[in-house]
């Protein structure tokens, strides 16, 4: 975990650092609690990467929890000129890339997006948020244009350690035969940080479905067992009694 407050800039990103300056600013640092929950969850690392045929990850040796734990910045897609049987013997004038800024505790997400902007510029493009005119592309010989996708949020965590948190650890616990994992902060996105900045209260995530559900892809899919395991687990959660 980067420390409150630290400048980053790494060289090279071999092994998955941001290098963006500032990119790791601000973060806030996981508690006790977190950390030791962090360690008691079930290691996984190498039955995800033998299913994935994955020979190495990134992360310089960190595990996939604690990466979770740090903010990233995914290029999800990536277009220029066409392939395989579309492919033609020319020069294509642009490329497009979505990227896809993964947040933790702590960042600002219009921050984020300023620095993402800023390293662009230090890179020696001309930043832009429209098409370039003529005359722009006369002038520059590197024009980026950069354009942000409204909805942006930033992420939110709830400590592990408050009454209510334990007493729903307590309630799922209640369903279930075998140790629940208990997590600080999931892969997934949630606009869980409009709910407490709006209600002013706090929230904590319930999740049912297996891992391997393939969530925003092909054949997204639940285990029927999971399913009625957690209709029983969301029954516990709400019969917990709030403490006057």
């Amino acid at each position: 975990m980067s420390q409150s407050g630290r400048s980053v800039s790494s060289k090279s990103c071999e092994n998955g650092r941001v290098k963006i300056d500032g990119w790791y600013d601000g973060v806030e640092p996981l508690g006790q609690t977190e950390r030791r929950a962090m360690a008691d969850a079930p290691a996984y690392d190498d039955e995800l990467k033998a299913q994935l045929g994955l020979a190495k990850s990134e992360g310089n040796g960190k595990s996939l929890l604690e990466l979770i734990n740090e903010p990233s910045l995914n290029i999800n897609g990536i277009s220029s000129g066409d392939v395989g049987a579309l492919a033609r013997n020319v020069i294509p004038t642009t490329a497009t890339a979505v990227l896809d800024l993964r947040l933790v505790k702590g960042n600002d997400h219009k921050q984020q997006v300023q620095r993402l902007i800023e390293h662009i510029r230090k890179e020696g493009f001309y930043v832009i948020d429209r098409d370039p005119t003529d005359a722009e592309r006369r002038q520059h010989a590197l024009i980026a244009k950069v354009v942000t996708r409204k909805g942006g949020y930033n992420a939110e965590r709830t400590r592990m350690d408050l009454p209510i948190s334990i007493a729903v650890i307590d309630a799922v616990q209640s369903t279930s035969k075998d140790p629940i994992v208990r997590l600080p902060t999931l892969g997934g996105s949630l606009p869980l940080s409009i709910i407490t900045d709006h209600l002013r209260t706090i929230t904590i995530t319930v999740p049912i479905a297996n891992y391997d559900n393939n969530q925003h892809a092909e054949n997204e899919n639940i285990r029927l067992q999971n399913l009625w395991d957690g209709i029983e687990t969301w029954a516990a959660v709400m019969m917990i009694k709030p403490k006057s």
